[in-house]
C-alpha cells in the first residue's frame, strides 16, 4: 500500500512540474491569440508577469515561472511576448526559454517528429543558433552558455517564432 501511494505522490508531483512547460503546439498557437488569452493561460498555469511595456506602436510582456524542487533545484522558464504595429502591418515575436535540458530534448523531438528539419546553424560562441522549418513556418533554437564568475556554467534553450 505504501509503495502505491509514494508512486502515486511521485506521479503527481511530476505531472506538476512538467504542466507549466509550454509545449510547442501552444507556443504556435499563441502567435494568433489576444494578449488576454495569453495572459490567462500563463497565470494558470502558474507564470508571473514580471514586466510589461505598451505604448501606441508596440507592446512586450515578460512572464517567469520558478519552483525549487525537494532535491534542492530549481527549474524556471520564461516567456515574453512583443507585438509591433505600424500602419496595417502587425507582427508578434514570441521567446520561450527553459533551463531544463530534459525539456530541450522533448522539443527537440517534437520538431523531428513533426517534420521540422534543420535549414541552418549559426555559432556564436557562447550561443548557438539552429533555424528548423517544416517547409512553411521557422523557428529558431538557441542554446546558450553563461559561465559565471565563480565559474558555474548555465546553459538557456530558448526558442524564437513569430508572424
Amino acid at each position: 500500500m505504501y509503495k502505491f501511494l509514494i508512486s502515486f505522490l511521485l506521479i503527481i508531483i511530476g505531472m506538476n512540474t512538467f504542466s507549466q512547460q509550454v509545449a510547442v503546439p501552444q507556443l504556435i498557437n499563441m502567435l494568433d491569440w489576444t494578449p488576454k488569452r495569453i495572459d490567462t493561460t500563463l497565470k494558470k498555469d502558474g507564470y508571473i508577469l514580471m514586466q510589461k511595456d505598451v505604448d501606441s506602436t508596440s507592446s512586450m510582456y515578460q512572464y517567469s515561472w520558478f519552483d525549487k524542487q525537494e532535491d534542492g533545484r530549481a527549474a524556471a522558464r520564461s516567456l515574453v511576448f512583443m507585438d509591433a504595429r505600424v500602419k496595417d502591418l502587425q507582427s508578434r515575436l514570441i521567446t520561450y526559454r527553459t533551463y531544463s535540458k530534459d525539456e530541450y530534448q522533448e522539443i527537440a523531438s517534437w520538431l523531428l517528429a513533426n517534420n521540422y528539419k534543420s535549414t541552418a546553424k549559426y555559432d556564436f560562441k557562447e550561443a548557438q543558433h539552429t533555424l528548423y522549418s517544416n517547409g512553411t513556418f521557422t523557428i529558431r533554437v538557441k542554446v546558450t552558455t553563461t559561465q559565471l564568475k565563480d565559474g558555474k556554467k548555465y546553459v538557456a534553450y530558448e526558442l524564437e517564432l513569430g508572424k
